[in-house]
């Protein structure tokens, strides 16, 4: 026997969730917990970034991507979700 449509509540619209994306400070703090950035500097409008013996001196948009980047790296690496590994079918 089939039960009643009528039991069937619609789904009450859900309150807008708010996310506060990470500062360039919390996304750099990160790469240094993981060891993924020596040293960093900042002057005259560009960060000094030192990350795996390289260098790089970067303005703030950039060195944003790049933090976001090497934490990107950082987490596929951790947890071999990449294309890459993946099992094509020839």
């Amino acid at each position: 026997m089939i039960t009643p449509l009528a039991k069937i509540r619609p789904i009450r619209p859900q309150p807008e969730v708010l996310y506060n994306h990470p500062t360039l400070d919390e996304l750099v703090q990160l790469c240094k917990d993981f060891g993924l950035i020596n040293e960093i500097a900042s002057s005259e409008g560009h960060f000094h970034i030192t990350c795996k013996d390289e260098k790089f001196s970067v303005t703030p948009s950039e060195a944003e991507t790049l933090v976001r980047g090497l934490l990107i790296g950082y987490f596929a690496f951790q947890t071999r979700d990449d294309l890459a590994l993946a099992d094509w079918l020839d």
